[in-house]
């Protein structure tokens, strides 16, 4: 697959080679032109030459048909770039260098978040850096909230499952979809889109009166210029006075031209991205829905098309030299105005629910994008209930342990307590971790990394990596001991809750002695396997293997467990029935150097 994506860069590559001889032969031509119109337009105003002006004049046409054939090569380089960024993403996501991914959704990480940060949800070298295509704003809202399962609706997980799994489908929708929205991350103003008021606004009588005068009194001044009537001298005077006319009306300009202004080209681009929805053919619900929100009646991609053109006009103020010209000789600014209006009236709101719809398709396609990577399936979440909590899973791996390195498991994990034993270093806390991070996955609604995987839906309760607070006056092992209370009296109110818990506990009270260790565990087990949900605890303590649960069953064992070959420590990673038997400290300190 890395060779299929190589190729693809290779070909992008040789097309940017030749936009660019393109760009440069018209960055000559533009250029040779505009000096050639200034000096024709000053030789004709300094010897009462009319003909020198209009061949000037001509020329000035010429060079802004040129400005807007050079803007659009421009454009098709960013998105050229922009998709050879994206097939490059996915080569890193393949050879495993999409840690160095500058996206991985610390900005969205809460400081009480435990479970994102325990299995990695979020943060660095998280599911979100690897998965994530999002490059709007709302995009990265949406998948963060729905990554850390703050947005999971656990009655529509068939639906949305549906909806990832044909975008899987469909790789170069996707590409070319992550390309274009690629590009309004390399906006300028980008974040100000958020902060944008859209809102009715009443027009100015004035605007529409100034728009109509103005190119008519340059038109009259130089026909009389033309038929010798007057001075050429007076096209410069009215040219000046038409320009001090345009300017006094800055204000009202800017009131219904900041929302256009803020979008710059990114209005074209949001154009680009609803027409790439509305061009294709969906069958899952959700896609459907959106796909007909946006090429209705009356439907986004109407509004944002005439957005886009009010957009690409408004960006001839980014050439000040231009922008003074139209303004002087046809009022371009309140033509601007008066358009502006005009959408305002018709589709206010507009630019908020196309940045909703845009962020939908980026979270389903980051969830899609790991289906479209690995070897997934569709989980089979049951509803609340007994063996609701009851988790099967056949050869499950880890999404983030790339290059074929993930070892994957087959496993039944019952009603209860589950403990788990084994050596140093042999694949506990990763299992734990595959475990939760998968389960997290058929919340969403996206493939998992199994053959099969079958579960009931709870809420995900984890102790992994607990960190004291110096400055809070908080022990590593009173930190664990207040996630391990929070699971407790969750479970202890599983009554009035119909999502029973699943409880990850990595090495259960490891910050304190052994002996209090095994009491407080014996104590801890007893209350969570209180509740219709399960708890799996790792640990190196053999003593938990004979626990019982509250009602009087005993804890299920499994174990990992390391092998010598050729006298070296070696680990198969894989889950066995039963406790462990074996340990390896010591032979981990002789290879550190540090016991003989």
């Amino acid at each position: 697959m890395i060779k299929e994506y190589i190729n693809k860069v290779n070909l992008i590559e040789n097309q940017i080679k030749k936009e660019k001889r393109s760009f440069g032969s018209i960055s000559f031509f533009r250029m040779a032109s505009f000096f050639t119109a200034f000096i024709m337009i000053l030789a004709g105003a300094t010897d009462n030459n009319t003909l020198y002006v209009l061949v000037g004049v001509a020329l000035l046409v010429v060079f802004i048909i040129l400005l807007r054939i050079h803007a659009k090569i421009s454009n098709r380089l960013t998105g050229l770039n922009a998709r050879k960024e994206v097939i490059e993403g996915y080569i890193s996501r393949l050879d495993g260098t999409w840690g160095s991914f500058p996206d991985n959704g610390s900005d969205f990480l809460a400081a009480n978040d435990t479970v994102s940060r325990d299995i990695d949800l979020l943060g660095p070298y998280s599911l979100y850096q690897f998965m994530s295509v999002a490059h709007t704003e709302t995009g990265r809202r949406k998948l963060a909230e729905t990554i850390s399962l703050k947005n999971i609706d656990k009655d529509h997980i068939s639906e949305r499952y549906e909806a990832v799994e044909e975008l899987s489908k469909k790789a170069d929708f996707v590409e070319s979809f992550e390309s274009i929205s690629r590009r309004i991350s390399k906006r300028k103003r980008r974040k100000e889109l958020q902060f944008i008021e859209e809102k009715k606004l009443k027009l100015s009588a004035v605007v529409p009166f100034l728009m109509v005068l103005i190119p008519l009194v340059n038109i009259f001044v130089i026909v009389l210029a033309v038929l010798g009537m007057v001075s050429p001298n007076l096209i410069l005077g009215a040219f000046v006075l038409c320009l001090i006319f345009t300017m006094a009306c800055s204000e009202i300009r800017d009131r219904f031209m900041y929302p256009i202004h803020v979008l710059g080209y990114s209005a074209q681009d949001y154009y680009m991205l609803l027409k790439e929805i509305s061009e294709e053919d969906f069958e899952s619900k959700i896609l459907s829905q959106i796909k007909e929100e946006v090429q209705g009646k009356d439907g986004l991609m109407k509004a944002i098309k005439r957005l886009s053109v009010l957009g690409e006009a408004d960006n001839i103020s980014y050439n000040p030299l231009i922008h003074m010209i139209l303004n002087g000789m046809i009022g371009w600014d309140l033509w601007l105005t008066f358009n502006a209006a005009g959408w305002n009236k018709h589709f206010s709101g507009s630019i908020t629910k196309s940045a909703e719809v845009i962020g939908s398709v980026e979270e389903l396609i980051s969830l899609a994008v790991l289906s479209i990577l690995n070897k997934t399936c569709r989980p089979v979440v049951r509803t609340a209930g007994e063996n609701g909590a009851v988790i099967e899973a056949d050869m499950i791996y880890h999404p983030l342990i790339g290059g074929g390195r993930a070892v994957a498991n087959t496993v039944k994990i019952g009603h209860g307590t589950t403990v788990i034993t084994g050596s140093n270093m042999s694949g506990k806390t990763t299992f734990l971790r595959t475990l939760a991070i998968n389960m997290a996955l058929a919340y969403m609604g996206a493939g998992v990394c199994a053959e099969k995987l079958e579960l009931g839906y709870m809420k995900l309760f984890t102790s992994m990596r607990v960190m004291d607070d110096v400055a809070g006056g908080i022990s590593t092992f009173y930190a664990e001991i207040l996630r391990i209370k929070e699971m407790a009296e969750y479970i202890a109110g599983d009554g009035d809750s119909s999502i029973p818990a699943a409880c990850f506990i990595d090495e259960i009270f490891k910050g304190t002695n052994s002996a209090d260790r095994i009491v407080g565990a014996e104590n801890a087990i007893q209350k969570l396997s209180k509740g219709r949900g399960f708890v799996i605890v790792s640990t190196h303590d053999f003593e938990l293997c004979d626990l019982k649960g509250a009602d009087g069953r005993e804890v299920k064992n499994y174990h990992f467990e390391e092998y010598y070959e050729g006298g070296e420590l070696k680990f198969d990673y894989k889950i066995k029935d039963g406790r462990c038997t074996t340990r390896n400290a010591k032979t981990l300190l002789r290879m550190a150097g540090l016991m003989d």
